[in-house]
């Protein structure tokens, strides 16, 4: 089944430009790669060619900015059970 995990927190500048940093340096080895979702690693392997999303949102009290990476999986790649 496939499913979404989903996980926010609070970081530093600091370490979430770390975070973005481990998953660039995932996603220019052209290999397979673990990400973290909070306390769950996940194993990633995204195609060569992937869809890039930008989203800024602005409100009166908070401003979201999101990345989104997307791609068609490959039939050898792990599902993500939300239920686990």
């Amino acid at each position: 089944m496939a499913g979404e995990i989903e996980h926010e927190e609070e970081l530093s500048r600091e370490d979430a430009a770390t975070y973005f940093e481990e998953v660039a340096e995932g996603l220019r080895s052209g290999e397979a790669f673990t990400v973290a979702v909070g306390d769950i690693s996940v194993d990633i392997d995204p195609a060569e060619t992937v869809e890039f999303g930008v989203e800024l949102e602005d409100e009166d009290e908070e401003r979201e900015f999101e990345l989104e990476i997307e791609w068609e999986r490959t039939e050898d790649e792990i599902e993500i059970d939300a239920e686990e």
